[in-house]
Formats: C-alpha cells, structure tokens, sequence
C-alpha cells in the first residue's frame, strides 16, 4: 500500500516573506502610477501652453503664462493638490524626462520613488553646460535607485554631485539664501509650528539664544524661589514666541478681540434691527467656539487669556441657536473697518470653494462691480473675501465664478471642472479621523445614538 505524501506546511518565516513580497508589488505600482500621473500631468500643463486660448481671453498680454497658471490650478482643484505640489511634479517629470532619462526609466518602471526622482531634478543646475558629467550622475543615480534608501540616496546624489560639477560654495548659498522664508503649519488641538528657513549660523545663534535665556529664566525663578514647571523646550518655544510677536516691545502685536453676543439678550425692539445674512456653509458655532479670524477653533482658556491681554473688544451679534454672526456696522461707498472684520468672521478665507488664503489677507471683493453697469453696492450683501489671484482671475480668465447665496463662491473652470462647498459634517469627520490617528480622540458611545 502506497504511503500518503507528506504535505509540508510553510514556515512562519516563509508566510512572513510572502507578506513582504506582497508589499514590495505594491510598492512598485504605487511609484509606476506617482510617476505615470506627473507625466500625464506635466503633458496635460503643457497641452495647455500650447493652446493658451482654452483659458486666456483675447488680448491677454502674456496668454501662455495665463494658460500656465489656469491649467496649474485647474489640476490643483481636480486632485486636490496644492498649486506649489502640481509645479514641482509638472517639474520633476519633464526635467527628469528630458535631463534623466535612466533615472526617469527607472521610475516608470517601478523600481525608482518620484522622491529620488526630484532629488536628481533638484541638484540638475549644477550640470548646466556638463552633458558628458550630467550623463554619468543620471546613470549612477539609476543604479543607487535600486538599493538606497531616501537619505542615503539623497546624500550619494550630493556627494556625486560635488564630485562630478563642483560647485563654488558662494554663489551656491546665495542662491539657497534667496529662498529664505518664515511659514506656518496647522496642527492640532489649536496649535501650530512656526517654520523658519535662515542660514545655519543665524539659525544656531538664535537656538543657542533661546537656550541660554532659558537656562537664566529658570536660575531666575529658582533663586525667587519659584518652582517654573516649564520644561527647558517650552520655556525656549515661549521665549521665541515672545521675541516674534515683540512682547513688551513698542511694536508687539496687538490683539483684536471679538466677542460674540447672542441676539436673544437684546430687548425685542433691539432684535428688530439685526440683519440676517446667509451663512457660508461649515460655518462654525460662535456660541460654542472661539475662533481666529483663519478660522482655527481655540479653546475657552486661551480665548479668555488673549481677551485679558487685548484690554479691549469688538461685539459681534449673533443668532442664539446657529450661533451664525448676524449683523456689524456699515457705513460708506469703500468697505468699511467694520465690514471688513465681518467678512473675516463670516468667511475666515477667500471665499472660493477650498481657497485657504487668510480673508484677512484677501481683497474685498465686489461680485457686481462698483464701476459695472450695474452699479454693484458696497454692501455686505454685495461684498466678499476674495485672494488677489482670484479677483484678478475672475476678470481676466475664462474661469467662471458663481456666487452662492451664503457668499461662497464656486469656480468652474473651461474644461468643466466645479468645485463645491464642504458637505455638513465633513470638516467635523476630516477633523475626528485626525484625532484618531492621533490617538487622542474622546471615546465613542457604546450605545445608540452614536
């Protein structure tokens, strides 16, 4: 009688391998699609370029930079991309594409990242007029591609670089010294980093500042026999924070406060006279929660604190339930002080649907022109945040712009793209999912209703 064959059972070792290869094709479909997309990207910008009337409008003075720009914001709004993020890819794919082209293969098929790809794309100027030297760094670029990790990539592609067109150290900080900048970044639970780009040397002497005030600060209250429970990173963040805004300086920012008082405390005469306007959609509840005029949500102590600080306030009228903003002074033919701070309450961005330029730093925008045929009225009804770039291209472009009747502004562009407000609910959801990867969100009910 023939024996049964053995059936052998693979390995945990094994089954975890096949795990790891599983995560290896997908990672190779991920960077065959991230390169596919910045070309078909980079074709789409360029298409445009080329027929610069799908955007700009007779007489343009410079049609193909119009077209340019349109398309850029176009793709932006489609894939929901900053316009900067759809620049560097249109970028990275045809530099790549024209100045590296094993690297750029390498990409297309799988086995390269788009990240090392913009790696090469970002140190190219130093080849400029080396093809022979330019050939050499593509083809070692596409070999390390295979093996190194993003770090160690970057830092070999540096290394060739240096080696194969050096560099004169000056002209190349002075270059890398032009892009210095001072950035902001959202976080959450109501704070935010603050991004300082400087040369080394300003950047260690102000670190090394901030450490030596601190230290002292902490001896001080010591020897006054203060207990500071501060630790040394957060006595340097207060102290930077104090030095940026001039606390105790002449020229420290000062704070505009505005309280929020329920319609339902004024007398029934006194109500009388409110306006109701529209309300943008996602609109938060100011009698739940504080807000700046960006429209981050800070919580009760630090409303309280800036309040205290201020010494003074501006009172703004808002409906007891919705806790929408209801009325504000206005006066005159040019917009007001007090309906500028409105529109900032109102709307705290532009009011183009997913703009995020502060609306305190956005044009007033007239949607019936002042100076129009029609004679458009400077009033709230009639006024809006819009950003520069917005209130010239809706004059000057194809896009069309469509005015809601809360005030938000809906764009849509030549090849028939739309943009919508935030359904109800979604920034709550965008904002909860955050917190869960965060692993600080409140626990959920464990009965009904959830």
């Amino acid at each position: 009688m023939a024996s049964e064959p053995v059936i052998e059972h693979p390995s945990d070792t094994d089954v975890l391998g096949l795990f790891f290869t599983g995560v290896e094709q997908h990672q190779y479909e991920l960077n065959r699609t991230a390169a596919r997309r910045a070309a078909s990207l980079a074709d789409a910008i360029g298409f445009a370029r080329a027929h610069p009337e799908i955007y700009a409008l007779p007489g343009d003075p410079a049609p193909i930079a119009t077209a340019e720009r349109c398309a850029v914001i176009d793709a932006a709004l489609r894939l929901q991309l900053s316009e900067n993020q759809v620049r560097n890819l249109v970028s990275a794919a045809d530099r790549a594409r024209a100045l590296l082209p094993a690297l750029w293969e390498r990409a297309w098929e799988g086995f390269a990242t788009l990240t090392q790809v913009e790696i090469g794309v970002d140190l190219l100027s130093r080849f400029d007029g080396h093809e022979d030297a330019r050939a050499v760094f593509d083809a070692a670029l596409a070999e390390a591609a295979l093996t190194c990790s993003p770090g160690a990539f970057r830092a070999k592609a540096r290394r060739l670089a240096d080696r194969l067109a050096p560099a004169d150290p000056v002209v190349e900080h002075e270059a890398a010294f032009a892009r210095r900048r001072l950035s902001i970044e959202r976080d959450q639970a109501g704070m935010s980093w603050v991004h300082l780009y400087t040369d080394t040397a300003r950047a260690r002497a102000i670190y090394r500042c901030a450490t030596s005030t601190a230290k002292n600060t902490r001896k001080r209250a010591r020897r006054g026999g203060l207990n500071d429970p501060r630790t040394r990173d957060q006595v340097r963040a207060d102290l930077a924070a104090g030095w940026l805004t001039g606390a105790g300086t002449p020229t420290a920012v000062k704070t505009k406060v505005y309280v929020t008082v329920p319609a339902d405390v004024f007398t029934e005469t006194a109500r009388a006279s409110v306006r109701a306007l529209p309300v943008p959609a996602g609109a938060p509840d100011l009698n739940e929660a504080a807000r700046l005029d960006t429209g981050e949500t800070i919580d009760r102590a630090t409303a309280i604190r800036m309040l205290l600080e201020a010494g003074s306030f501006t009172r703004i009228i808002t409906d007891p339930v919705t806790g929408v903003i209801l009325d504000m002074d206005r006066r005159s033919r040019k917009a007001t002080r007090q309906q500028r701070e409105w529109l900032i309450q109102t709307h705290a961005t532009c009011s183009r649907d997913g703009c995020t330029h502060p609306a305190a730093d956005s044009d007033v925008d007239h949607w019936d022109p002042y100076n129009g045929p029609n004679r458009g009225p400077t009033g709230l009804s009639n006024l809006g945040p819009l950003c520069a770039t917005e209130n010239l291209d809706k004059q000057r472009t194809r896009f069309r712009y469509r005015r809601r009747p809360d005030g938000t502004v809906q764009l849509t562009t030549p090849t028939g793209h739309s943009t919508r407000p935030p359904r109800p609910g979604e920034r709550e959801a965008a904002e909860l999912l955050a917190r869960l990867r965060d692993g600080c969100a409140p626990p959920l009910p464990e009965q009904p209703p959830f």
